[in-house]
């Protein structure tokens, strides 16, 4: 993983924009954090970032602890954060190294990066069943991947010089990750992209039960150049739309970010 906290380090100021630019990870998100958990829920913000989902939910009345392996990430959510009266604590760890997660029975844990971030199937599996083991009974994982279409539509974008070499494009697609298309490009590391199928068998491997698998941008993804060159009116009335449409198969197949929401059994 020092590849990766090397390059949130590197790379925290444009990490934190990023969800500016790509507006519905929040909004899809948060619709199904607050049809599961209900203010005054103990929430573990795994891997959290530059901490705006942890803002957001802060403000709304959740209990969140958060962790990230970035140093970069977490002094931005020390300044942030620290002072929030419902903070229950920030720490600069690995997702699977975490002293906290012993710390509660967690109501709701949010693993909305890292996932991604881990190559082997295995590691994955581990921290899926991390986070069942602490959950409550009846508790619930937020869950976020990327998928193998949207690096492809972000690749071109980017590299498209990609497809001619063997460990590039052609690689990606075959196996999910790459060495020299996304990999290459500046604003992307180390990453694994799945199938949207993929999901919910690997939710069921760590013992989840999965709810909802949503698409977080729907066909917006990689093309969010259009939803801001809208009004205000009618970035609303599409967002609405994409939120109310987001389990949709080909809105799931249109997507970059995958949302897996998964339960742990009572």
């Amino acid at each position: 993983m020092n590849e990766v906290r090397k390059y949130y380090n590197e790379h925290v100021e444009q990490e934190d924009k990023r969800l500016d630019g790509h507006p519905f990870e929040i909004p899809v998100t948060m619709h199904f954090v607050k049809r599961y958990l209900n203010p005054g829920d103990l929430i573990f913000d795994v891997a959290c970032g530059t901490g705006r989902y942890a803002a957001r939910l802060l403000d709304k009345g959740y209990f969140v602890g958060l962790n990230d392996l970035s140093d970069e990430n977490i002094r931005l959510v020390k300044k942030r954060l620290n002072t929030h009266r419902n903070l229950v604590f920030i720490e600069n760890s690995d997702a699977l190294e975490s002293e906290h997660w012993g710390q509660h029975d967690w109501d709701g844990i949010l693993i909305l990066g890292p996932l991604y971030h881990m190559i082997s199937k295995e590691k994955r599996l581990k921290l899926l069943k991390c986070a069942k083991e602490h959950l409550k009974p009846g508790g619930y994982v937020f869950s976020a991947f990327m998928t193998r279409i949207g690096a492809l539509i972000y690749g071109v974008k980017h590299n498209p010089q990609g497809i001619l070499v063997p460990d590039g494009a052609k690689k990606l697609w075959d196996t999910g990750t790459d060495d020299r298309f996304v990999e290459a490009t500046e604003h992307f590391t180390q990453a694994y992209f799945s199938h949207p199928e993929e999901v919910n068998p690997l939710m069921e491997k760590a013992g989840l039960e999965p709810v909802h698998l949503a698409g977080a941008e729907g066909f917006f993804g990689e093309r969010f150049e259009l939803f801001h060159s809208l009004d205000r009116k009618l970035k609303k009335a599409w967002m609405d739309f994409v939120i109310a449409h987001c389990e949709d198969p080909h809105m799931v197949q249109q997507s970059k970010h995958l949302l897996s929401v998964a339960r742990k059994p009572l």
